[in-house]
């Protein structure tokens, strides 16, 4: 039977504000912004606790701008230029953690620009958690997962059309053993699968309704991998917004070697999807990994 997953509250309501979350023993990698200087961010810069970013290409800025910060006075500015839609354009940033993790919890704060007009595929913008052997920390995209070389879950919106709002529905890309083509799957909460086919998912699964982000204001986002048993279809991918469960996707096969653990996350927007021609902004804030459901955060005392 699969077990339920929390909601509301988690990890976080033990550091109000975020304070001292760094510290947890469940957490990973905790990173609010408020350590580094305003400005472009640097290709791999540290943090108060010796942590850092592994690194960041593009345009990457730390702020104080009110609306581009989450909490404190300092945020995530990423953005994208689209002076030439003919052409991918992109920018992030990802931490290669030096242990990896069976299960994997990344809670971030994002909004996107109230003014950006974004279509979707072969575009991505989110937080994510990825599998990625030593030595191939970047493994190619469209190269199959084969279960030893990686797996890959972005939170994502898709936007095939004008019909739908700026950004789309929430999704998660994934790379994983039974994806149905060289790229990875888009799976909706409601167990639609881009490419169109039949959902992996098993018969636990609940559908949910699909959710469409508003643009201009923050949300918490969460995303959970949980790499299955090698030979097991016991593998779980599901994600949170302001803490309540909007997407939960069971019966994965994400590896067949059990050294193939959750070790990178990653923030970012790419893009190279002729239709979208306006300039792309997004911000984050708050970001925390961790081995447990961390939550919302709630208000300092």
């Amino acid at each position: 039977m699969l077990h339920e997953l929390p909601e509301g509250e988690g990890l976080a309501a033990k550091h109000p504000g975020d304070r001292g979350i760094g510290e947890d023993p469940a957490v990973c990698f905790a990173d609010d912004f408020e350590a580094q200087a305003t400005g472009p961010v640097p290709g791999g810069y540290r943090i108060r606790d010796g942590r850092k970013w592994d690194s960041v290409g593009g345009a990457c800025c730390i702020t104080e701008q009110a609306e581009g910060v989450h909490s404190g006075s300092k945020g995530l500015e990423i953005a994208v230029s689209r002076l030439d839609p003919s052409k991918p354009s992109g920018a992030g940033m990802y931490k290669h953690l030096e242990e990896g993790r069976d299960v994997l919890f990344l809670r971030y704060y994002a909004k996107f620009a109230a003014d950006v007009d974004v279509y979707h595929g072969g575009a991505h913008n989110g937080g994510g958690i990825a599998a990625r052997p030593w030595g191939t920390p970047q493994a190619a995209p469209g190269v199959r997962a084969d279960g030893s070389n990686k797996f890959t879950a972005v939170m994502d919106t898709y936007r095939p059309d004008a019909d739908i709002p700026s950004p789309g529905h929430l999704v998660t890309y994934v790379y994983h053993m039974d994806q149905a083509g060289r790229w990875g799957d888009q799976f909706y909460a409601s167990g639609r699968v881009m490419p169109r086919r039949t959902h992996p998912f098993g018969d636990e699964f609940v559908p949910r309704p699909d959710f469409i982000p508003q643009q201009g204001r923050w949300y918490c986002y969460e995303l959970m991998v949980k790499a299955n048993t090698p030979g097991v279809r016991d593998g779980r991918i599901a994600f949170w917004v302001d803490g309540e469960l909007k997407g939960d996707f069971p019966n994965l096969r994400l590896r067949n070697v059990d050294r193939l653990k959750a070790n990178r996350i990653d923030l970012g927007i790419y893009t190279h999807n002729p239709r979208t021609t306006t300039d792309i902004t997004m911000w984050y804030d708050d970001v925390v990994a961790a081995t447990s459901y961390i939550g919302p955060q709630v208000p300092a005392v």
